[in-house]
């Protein structure tokens, strides 16, 4: 099938302004989870992405340059601050960071755990540096924003996840002193990213109904998540964005209860039955399949998913913005990322009449 993919008429900067103010937009927005899946793109290691201010800024300004989308910005990860704590990190030359010994072992050994210095530990610094950088190159044309790991899934991995889950149950009390000193930790990066004129925005993956009860989400992840978003409030007058992977239907009120502005959902859950339950009250962000769609299916595949998408989304009244389930997979074509961005100039643009896609 042949399509139209309609030309831009507005800089992504242009587009999310009007988009904030409730004013009309050229097309609905698109904002794929980009980072450092797309590193080997421009020539860089997965490994000198984590450890170089200039790899950094680089992947950033080119993954704007050759995608165009409506925000950029990368982070720390889920690693970043874990590791800066203390916690053992794997970096591979192609791959994924991960966690391989947590800070503690024993809630003995709590008393050596500090909240992180983001100036000082670990390499939260190089992220600091190259977002200011990069902000400086592209805030003309695109919003620059930063993310990081939330308090429940940093105390998951200062402690090491399959122990932290069951103190949930076993031992509540030092659960609970974990993540003081995670979100005091969080709270930190939020400063400091919001001194540099950022709006951070929050992954907690490891609090996703996939791995605990909606109950022990309001216990433990909700009311530390609400801390931070408290502070982002505080600091920048609005909410921020939270992304949970993996199923969080029964946790969606708690999730809006926190005080955030966007919602992004993995694409496990149903983005319609989201904006039915609470489109009125949080922008909805997501969420084309990543892995079986973006990765391994046809350009046609991006092009029917991202419909289905805009569809179910389009008309939800805090607005919709057009993206990934979750992360880009490293190695990823370019080319369907360009596809998943062009969906959003062809179906999504002011001049189509939804009602007959």
């Amino acid at each position: 099938m042949k399509y139209i993919i309609n030309k831009d008429q507005m800089t992504p900067k242009e587009r999310m302004q009007a988009f904030g103010q409730g004013k009309e937009i050229d097309r609905i927005p698109c904002s794929p989870f980009l980072g450092e899946s797309v590193a080997q793109t421009f020539g860089h290691t997965i490994y000198d992405y984590n450890h170089s201010v200039d790899v950094l800024v680089d992947v950033a300004v080119k993954s704007f340059e050759t995608f165009r989308p409506d925000s950029i910005g990368f982070g720390p990860g889920l690693q970043g601050i874990p590791e800066a704590m203390g916690s053992g990190v794997v970096f591979t030359e192609n791959n994924t960071p991960y966690i391989s010994k947590p800070a503690i072992s024993d809630y003995s050994e709590i008393g050596k755990l500090k909240p992180v210095d983001v100036y000082k530990d670990g390499r939260i610094h190089y992220f600091l540096e190259a977002l200011k950088i990069t902000n400086d190159k592209l805030s003309n044309e695109v919003g620059v924003g930063t993310s990081v790991g939330g308090p429940f899934t940093l105390a998951s991995f200062l402690r090491g996840t399959d122990k932290f889950l069951r103190d949930l149950t076993k031992n509540k009390e030092m659960a609970h002193e974990l993540l003081e000193i995670s979100t005091q930790s969080v709270l930190n990066y939020i400063d400091a990213a919001c001194d540099i004129g950022l709006s951070p925005g929050l992954a907690e993956p490891n609090a996703s109904c996939t791995m605990i009860s909606s109950k022990n989400f309001e216990e433990f992840a909700k009311p530390y998540l609400k801390r931070c978003m408290d502070r982002i409030v505080e600091r920048t007058g609005g909410g921020s964005t939270l992304h949970i992977c993996g199923k969080t239907k029964k946790i969606w009120g708690h999730m809006v209860d926190i005080g955030i502005s966007n919602l992004s959902l993995d694409n496990v859950d149903d983005i319609g039955e989201l904006k039915e339950a609470y489109g009125d009250k949080v922008c909805l962000i997501g969420n084309v399949d990543p892995v079986e769609t973006v990765m391994r299916g046809s350009i046609e595949d991006i092009y029917t998913k991202a419909k289905e998408c805009i569809i179910k989304g389009h008309d939800s009244e805090k607005g919709f913005i057009l993206s990934t389930g979750c992360d880009i997979p490293i190695g990823t074509d370019p080319q369907k990322i360009i596809a998943l961005m062009d969906a959003a100039r062809i179906f999504g643009s002011n001049k189509i009449n939804i009602n007959e896609l």
